[in-house]
């Protein structure tokens, strides 16, 4: 079976602890994505580079597509975490 999304990279509780607000701005800023609201636990460096885990099961899909996003609206770090 293959991957649905690139998969943590750090759990949401190692986020919220090692991931500041300034990288998540640069990061955003980097790729042009406004940020309606969200916690550090899903910010893009919490997640593995999907690029690599698509290259990683490249025998088993054929990508048709991608999603860029542009504006993202999530909970923020108030809302209690899943781990």
């Amino acid at each position: 079976s293959a991957s649905h999304g690139a998969g943590r990279l750090r759990s949401r509780s190692a986020a919220k602890q090692s991931i500041t607000n300034k990288m998540v701005k640069q990061e955003l800023l980097k790729h042009e994505v406004d940020l309606l609201g969200g916690g550090f636990d899903e910010a893009p460096m919490a997640y593995k580079n999907i690029q690599r885990v698509m290259h990683y099961q490249d025998d088993l899909v054929d990508i048709v597509g991608t999603f860029v996003p542009k504006i993202v609206r999530m909970c923020g770090d108030d809302s209690p975490s899943e781990d």
